[in-house]
């Protein structure tokens, strides 16, 4: 035969309701569904602000003046200066020296910048919930730096848009005016910093709450879910302790007839009697 199996041991009465529960797990990450989006933020960030900066650079707008078919002056300008191709005469560069372009490099730099902050920010605090510090400053800098670009880009957008319209054409004179690479990549670097934006807003999305730690430190808690405390009977308060009477003594023994020849308290002997 072989030997009984034993069972585990089972608590009854009140502590029947008792059930072990397990112990409180640490904070989860959030989840990379969720964190996508702010890793995402953080490198269309670093694009737009690498394009925004290369576009300053680069020719944004170009000038062509020809006279009687032979080219006259030719130059570009980028968004800090203004670069020949044909060398100008004495009088055009004393004119030109007075002068200076629309610097769109400073603006746009400074929100380039804004973005490299926000991105470093965002990649730092990648693995930290979206209520962080962290991430909370760089969502805004994301948020405020793509904002910054895309105002400038189409601010910039509209001055190159009405220096095309001065192109003339007399027949002997023509003044062409055109856009360069410079304009174009300005253009996408302002496209990817509204996806910055969006992708920004999109991060602000809280992760599940981590469950609560239990307040009990022991390893069971004193009632199973959905179980109610039992209830107990209070017990009456305890009675004044009163010392015990002393027996009575048998019917016609000594102790009883010393009793009975003992004067009362309450009736004294007279003289006469004694």
């Amino acid at each position: 035969m072989s030997a009984p199996q034993q069972q585990p041991y089972q608590p009854t009465g009140p502590f029947s309701a008792m059930q072990p529960v397990q112990a409180p797990a640490a904070a989860p990450r959030p989840p990379s569904d969720v964190r996508l989006p702010r890793l995402f933020a953080a490198m269309m960030g670093v694009f737009a602000g690498l394009l925004v900066l290369i576009g300053t650079f680069l020719p944004q707008s170009t000038y062509e003046q020809l006279s009687d078919g032979k080219t006259v002056s030719k130059f570009a300008e980028t968004g800090w200066t203004r670069t020949f191709d044909i060398e100008p005469s004495a009088e055009e560069k004393e004119f030109y020296d007075k002068t200076h372009v629309a610097r769109y490099g400073i603006p746009l730099s400074a929100a380039a910048l804004t973005l490299f902050a926000g991105a470093a920010v965002g990649f730092a605090s990648y693995r930290r919930n979206s209520g962080s510090p962290g991430a909370t400053t760089a969502r805004t800098l994301l948020i405020a730096g793509g904002a910054g670009t895309a105002i400038g880009v189409w601010m910039f957008g509209m001055d190159i848009s009405a220096s095309l319209s001065f192109g003339q054409d007399t027949g002997r004179f023509v003044s062409r005016y055109g856009t360069g690479s410079g304009f174009w990549i300005l253009l996408a670097g302002g496209l990817v910093a509204l996806l910055t934006i969006g992708l920004a807003v999109v991060a602000n999305r809280r992760e599940p709450a981590s469950p609560r730690q239990s307040p009990y430190p022991v390893g069971y808690a004193p009632y199973a879910p959905g179980v109610p405390p039992q209830q107990y009977p209070q017990q009456p308060p305890p009675q004044a302790y009163e010392p015990p009477s002393p027996p009575t003594p048998p019917s016609g023994s000594a102790l009883q007839q010393q009793d009975i020849l003992r004067p009362s308290p309450d009736n004294p002997p007279q003289p006469g009697n004694m």
